[in-house]
């Protein structure tokens, strides 16, 4: 329970290391410790907690509940325009998230959001009037102008109403489309609604503006610069004409007249060459003819002669009658004869066709030479004046280039113009409404159980930050095991402490005893007049506070069984470590067994033994020790539990006790009574804010250290086993005191009220340890 249980002195042994196994390590976080953590100090995890779900509680009763209307727009990169033009003076939306973005932007501007303060009236709402701050002095004080620097109260207005319209909106693009959504918030659901679809209207009216304006100042621009090309294109072309009539350089379907009658000339002589070579071909071919002796006939022009075929045709025909006649008459008769003298003139006749048709070819010949040598000498006339005109021309040309150049130019931006004329009438937006903003049914802001969620899970999350720092920072010895880690000597026990209402009740039980109490008398109080606290081993003999005096009673034995002790010294660290209730409740229990024992109030600076049981006490221990008065008239005897106790006076000098403690005196007291009682317990003073409990401990024979639950600094407590190192090897053990058990679950269960209920509820009064 709250003792050790075995039978052996307790000896710290120094735990050999185990063998660590390969690729295993140590965990570094204790989850069950981290529990216990957050149990033991549940009113610091759950106070952030408390204080910001009030705090979030009160924002959400004192903010305004708002509604939010959404209208989703579309961002439409293909658009169809109204009229098919090449291309718009503005462009339509790109694709790239830079576009969308930047039109999620100008959803938001200013210029919009004026637009639509203007049209809904909005500077008239209550909603979108600056309500007056507290801080408002401060801010005009540190603001860089006035509010009537170069702006009207109207323009103000609009100008406040539209920076509390940007706050209450917020437009967001749907992922990575072309849809973004207009949210606004107001305290009206119908008025939500109104004004995100009115800034719906006023970006699309803002896009036809916008257009309409660039088209216009287009057109501006497009009608001067048609005015001045146009201009610039009759310069040009005069002063073509006037080159060309002062250099004669006439045109005709477009070409000089020179230029035409060189082109004449040259195709002509083309045509005559041709001629020329026939003629020659043929003049040729009949004189090869001639000189060979051959038959002139065969020629292609008699050949294709109609004469010549006629005649021989008719030729043939005579022929064939004179055949017909000689076969018939004879060759003398005289038809036969007269058809002979018809061939003979027929052959003659196609002679003097063939001799014609020679000399027709020789004529043809030479008229052909001689026309091709005259339109040769023509064309080389003319080709004359032709290069000498060369350097007009080339001018003339460089003049006709700028006249075309100024007329093409003219002629686009004619067309331009008139398109975006066209245009300007008819700008479409470049984007559409997707969904109308609709009245909201429900509030959007604030939103309720979100923040009061998130202000408990903020609470606690800080709430466990602060309990695993403070218990980091906690250095109060709290467990047996940290009482031991400090020491290097066992914890005998855990004390606990008990209820200040029960205390109170036992109290009033000794009411009716005091009246019989005389003080001149008794200078022991008697049992029921004593604290109950001082008695409440004996008394509650089945309560976990007796059970922890009788373990420490257990170790004392254990250790008067194998050496000779007589005196046990009881100190502390600090004063209030409950090492008075410890001395008393020991020395009790040890004299209920039937030991001599006896109890001396070694705190002479703070005699709180003495002020307890026997405040009357006129004889003490510093009196004996000075001589000034026997052990037997200054030792009281409690008769209900057999106990001796040595009280001590209150001293007025100071260096009297010190000097005491130090002296040969207070050793012979403490040997005269250690022939007289078998165990002698010695409530000594704190050890660290006094040296007089030092000098106690160099006479005693065992030393038992009582330190406060949860009190006890470790840093103290081990400045105390520091100044008690000389006597390190009498100490015997700790004691916790005043140890809360139900607390103690959330360090020490199996030392803890939880594990020991179990075992208490015959004996035991479980309601009396707290």
């Amino acid at each position: 329970m709250l003792q050790r249980s075995s039978d052996q002195p307790y000896q710290i042994q120094e735990e050999a290391p185990s063998p660590v196994v390969a690729g295993w390590q140590q965990p570094t976080v204790d989850l069950r410790e981290m529990d216990r953590i957050l149990r033991r100090r549940y009113k610091q995890v759950a106070l952030p907690a408390v204080a910001l779900v009030g705090l979030a509680l009160a924002y959400v009763l004192a903010v305004s509940t708002l509604y939010t209307a959404t209208s989703t727009v579309l961002v439409d990169p293909r658009r169809a325009s109204v009229v098919e033009t090449n291309q718009s003076v503005l462009s339509n939306f790109g694709t790239d998230d830079a576009t969308i973005e930047s039109q999620t932007l100008l959803i938001q501007s200013v210029a919009i959001l004026d637009r639509v303060i203007r049209k809904l009236k909005l500077t008239d709402d209550v909603e979108f009037t600056p309500k007056p701050g507290f801080l408002d002095p401060i801010k005009r004080l540190f603001s860089s102008s006035s509010q009537g620097d170069g702006a009207s109260p109207e323009d103000a207005a609009r100008s406040r109403s539209v920076e509390i319209l940007q706050k209450r909106m917020k437009v967001t693009r749907q992922g990575t489309t072309f849809l973004v959504d207009i949210n606004v918030s107001s305290e009206s659901p119908q008025k939500a609604a109104t004004i995100a679809n009115a800034i719906a209207d006023a970006y699309f009216e803002e896009q036809v503006r916008a257009k309409y304006d660039a088209t216009r100042i287009a057109a501006t621009w497009l009608g001067g610069q048609i005015n001045e090309l146009k201009s610039r294109v009759g310069v040009s072309e005069k002063a073509v004409e006037d080159f060309r009539s002062a250099n004669n350089l006439s045109v005709a379907q477009g070409v000089t007249v020179n230029d035409q009658q060189i082109s004449d000339l040259n195709n002509k002589l083309i045509a005559t060459r041709v001629q020329t070579a026939e003629a020659r071909a043929k003049y040729d071919q009949v004189q090869e003819i001639a000189k060979s002796g051959a038959d002139p006939g065969g020629i292609a022009a008699a050949i294709s002669s109609d004469m010549i075929t006629k005649l021989r045709t008719q030729y043939a025909d005579i022929a064939k009658n004179e055949a017909d006649l000689s076969s018939k008459y004879g060759a003398r008769h005289p038809l036969v004869a007269n058809v002979r003298a018809q061939l003979r003139d027929t052959q003659r006749l196609i002679n003097d066709e063939i001799r014609r048709i020679l000399d027709s070819t020789k004529h043809d010949y030479d008229v052909a030479r001689s026309r091709e040598t005259s339109l040769k000498q023509s064309l080389d006339q003319l080709q004359g004046i032709s290069t000498s005109s060369g350097q007009a021309q080339v001018r003339l040309h460089e003049l006709q280039r700028e006249a075309e150049a100024n007329r093409t130019l003219y002629e686009s931006y004619l067309a331009r113009s008139k398109e975006t004329t066209a245009q300007e009438s008819l700008e479409m937006p470049d984007s559409r409404i997707v969904a109308k903003a609709s009245i909201p049914i429900r509030p959007s802001s604030p939103k309720t159980l979100l923040i009061l969620g998130l202000a408990m899970m903020l609470g606690l999350g800080a709430g466990s930050v602060l309990a695993f720092l403070t218990d980091y920072l906690d250095d109060r010895v709290k467990t047996l095991e940290r009482a031991e880690a400090i020491s290097g000597v066992p914890a005998l026990a855990a004390l606990p402490s008990i209820n200040a209402r029960e205390l109170a009740g036992r109290a009033r039980r000794g009411r009716d005893e005091l009246g019989r109490h005389d003080p001149r008398t008794m200078k022991l109080l008697p049992p029921a007049l004593q604290p109950p606290l001082m008695r409440y081993a004996i008394d509650q003999p089945g309560t976990f506070f007796a059970e922890a005096i009788r373990a420490v009673r257990l170790a004392l034995q254990r250790t008067m069984r194998l050496q000779p002790i007589k005196v046990v010294l009881v100190s502390s660290a600090l004063d209030s470590e409950g090492k008075t209730t410890l001395a008393v409740n020991l020395a009790q229990s040890l004299a209920t067994l039937g030991i001599r024992t006896l109890l001396i109030d070694g705190d002479l600076r703070n005699p709180q033994v003495t002020r307890a049981l026997c405040p009357r006490a006129e004889i003490g221990l510093l009196e004996v020790a000075l001589g000034r008065a026997t052990l037997e008239q200054a030792i009281l005897t409690d008769r209900s539990t057999g106990l001796s106790i040595l009280p001590s006076t209150t001293v007025q000098e100071v260096e009297i006790i010190t000097e005491l403690m130090f002296s040969e005196r207070i050793v012979d007291v403490l040997d005269h009574l250690r022939q007289r009682f078998e165990l002698i317990i010695i409530d000594s003073p704190p050890s660290v804010p006094l040296v007089d409990g030092r000098a106690l401990a160099e006479l005693a024979d065992r030393i038992v250290l009582a330190l406060a639950w949860d009190q006890t600094p470790g840093e103290v407590f081990s400045h105390t086993i520091d100044l008690l190192a000389p006597v390190s090897d009498r100490i015997l053990g700790t004691v916790l005191t005043q140890v809360d058990l139900n607390r103690l679950q959330f360090y020490d269960y199996y030392r803890s009220s939880a594990y020991l209920k179990p075992y208490a509820a015959a004996a035991l009064n479980p309601g009396v340890a707290r």
